[in-house]
């Protein structure tokens, strides 16, 4: 195994920039048809190699890359929320906004019969016979997000006026996410993939992409059990946080079997790992408004800073999600250069 240089900076487009600039759409074809998928995956790395290839980005000659993939709606699809597909956009899904008395009578569902899983079991038999292999895997979403899509943003309420119903509801979000990690998992051997690229794959990363909207109590209430549930049983584990980490990261700290953090543009980084403890690997998000809007200059600026406080740095990378139509190319140039260069490991 080559030894890492440098940190790792990682550089992901969001659809829109895809579809603009090169007519690649993550509609639902792109979920429902594993050869388009494979297709406009091989196509994504060829027009990455002759745009950005002078920093290392794409492959000349990629081989096929049979992935599996649908994203955070998968588990609100199968309850019956729509699932709304655009071609410059990733699929979501629209909350059910279900009573609380309907939520009380949900019931665990038989996921290989149930769609949109079945389709996706589907596509792994097909995928794996053809290629001998599946890659990817499917994103098993958050706690709190998957309790969202059913009962909407009463939950909020529901926090405050009705912690008991909260706590069943949650409980039984976290039972049906550990269901459908335990049918994937033996299949794929990943559950990070559909989070992000940055998590060693083999850990199972939960996607907390709506913790950042409750106070660090809130989350140790509300959160904290239902993690340490999921931890319990699908180990290693990750976090993706969406946002600042700043108001949860004491009670992160506080997760069983935590070895990789994911946190937005915002966060005291720094802060963050001394809270977690250097053996948590760590990924520090930088903004793709500042990444868009901002000059070369002052990206490299940004990208020195987050690297300064990311000590121990072998177990800690960089991540530029989420780019925009719009934002220059000599941008995502000068971040990969400056980790390079700055973020060299000794």
């Amino acid at each position: 195994m080559t030894q890492q240089k440098h940190i790792p900076l990682g550089v992901g487009f969001y659809p829109d920039w895809w579809f603009a600039n090169y007519g690649i759409s993550f509609g639902r074809e792109y979920y429902y048809s594993p050869e388009y998928r494979v297709d406009a995956q091989a196509k994504m790395q060829k027009e990455l190699y002759e745009r950005f290839g002078d920093v290392g980005l794409g492959s000349a000659n990629p081989e096929p890359k049979p992935l599996i993939t649908f994203g955070m709606p998968m588990l609100p699809g199968i309850f019956g929320c729509e699932i709304v597909f655009e071609d410059a956009a990733v699929p979501w899904a629209i909350p059910a906004n279900l009573s609380k008395e309907d939520c009380d009578k949900l019931t665990k569902p038989e996921l290989t019969s149930v769609s949109p899983m079945k389709e996706m079991l589907a596509q792994m038999d097909y995928l794996k016979s053809k290629y001998g292999k599946v890659v990817g895997d499917i994103n098993v979403t958050g706690v709190q997000n998957l309790a969202l899509k059913l009962r909407g943003d009463e939950l909020y309420i529901d926090y405050f006026e009705d912690p008991e119903f909260c706590h069943r509801l949650l409980k039984f979000c976290a039972e049906c996410m550990i269901d459908l990690w335990q049918l994937i998992y033996p299949i794929t051997g990943t559950g990070a993939v559909d989070v992000t690229p940055m998590c060693d794959p083999s850990i199972y990363c939960v996607p907390n992409c709506t913790v950042e909207q409750i106070s660090g109590d809130t989350y140790e209430e509300f959160g904290l059990p239902y993690d340490n549930m999921l931890a319990e049983v699908c180990h290693p584990f990750g976090i993706h946080h969406c946002g600042s980490l700043d108001a949860v990261a004491e009670q992160y700290a506080k997760v069983k079997n935590l070895v990789f953090v994911e946190a937005g543009f915002g966060t005291d980084f720094a802060r963050a790992r001394r809270l977690l403890g250097p053996q948590v690997a760590f990924n520090a998000r930088i903004s793709p408004v500042l990444m868009k809007n901002s000059t070369s200059e002052e990206i490299k600026a940004v990208v020195k800073g987050t690297i300064d406080q990311g000590a121990p740095l072998h177990n800690y990378s960089i991540d530029t999600v989420g780019l925009t139509e719009g934002v220059p190319d000599e941008n995502v140039r000068v971040a990969c250069r400056t980790a390079m260069e700055y973020g060299k490991l000794n």
